[in-house]
């Protein structure tokens, strides 16, 4: 009987590991790669206390194209008619959302469904423009079939909000300021 060698013993783990670590794909990283994974340059960061690190949106030129109105048309037509699942289906996670507070991520689609579901007001698309990088919507508000609260006063005033769109998908959506009125100049 032949007893193998101590080198052998030793070498045989270390060629069998040099043999798992890519198999001819370079440009794929190897299995056992430790990397720690870089955070997503699109969209803010959420941090302690609610607010997000601003990071810049990738700026698109020219005006709103006509697929980035039909995101936030349908969205709002749907939530103004109490569909909330058909309004959070133009939603991509994880987003960010601020209604006048300090932003928050909205990590699962079931919290942008509550956010969704917290909105009391409904809306008509008044008109969009283009905003550093961002899509800034003008609505009319209305009252929101099986909205748990009333609009009230609400009702008829025009409100704004940015929105910033990857793939066809809401990811941040971020209460403006609200559009001065006709008349005098004051915003509603």
């Amino acid at each position: 009987m032949v007893m193998p060698r101590p080198v052998t013993i030793l070498l045989f783990p270390l060629l069998v590991l040099a043999g798992c670590s890519g198999g001819g794909d370079e440009d794929k990283p190897g299995r056992l790669t430790l990397t720690t994974p870089k955070a997503d340059r699109g969209e803010p960061q959420a941090q302690p206390g609610g607010g997000a690190k601003e990071k810049a949106p990738a700026a698109r030129n020219g005006p709103v194209t006509a697929a980035e109105k039909a995101v936030i048309r349908g969205w709002a037509d749907a939530l103004r008619r109490g569909d909330v699942e058909r309004a959070i289906a133009y939603w991509r996670t994880p987003a960010i959302a601020a209604n006048g507070s300090q932003p928050f991520k909205l990590l699962t689609r079931r919290a942008v469904r509550e956010f969704n579901d917290g909105l009391a007001c409904g809306a008509r698309l008044e008109s969009v423009e283009r905003d550093q990088g961002y899509v800034l919507a003008t609505f009319r508000l209305t009252e929101r079939k099986g909205a748990s609260v009333s609009c009230g006063s609400g009702v008829g005033n025009r409100a704004r909000t940015l929105f910033l769109l990857r793939d066809g998908k809401i990811v941040q959506w971020i209460r403006a300021t609200d559009p001065p009125d006709a008349a005098d100049g004051t915003t509603s």
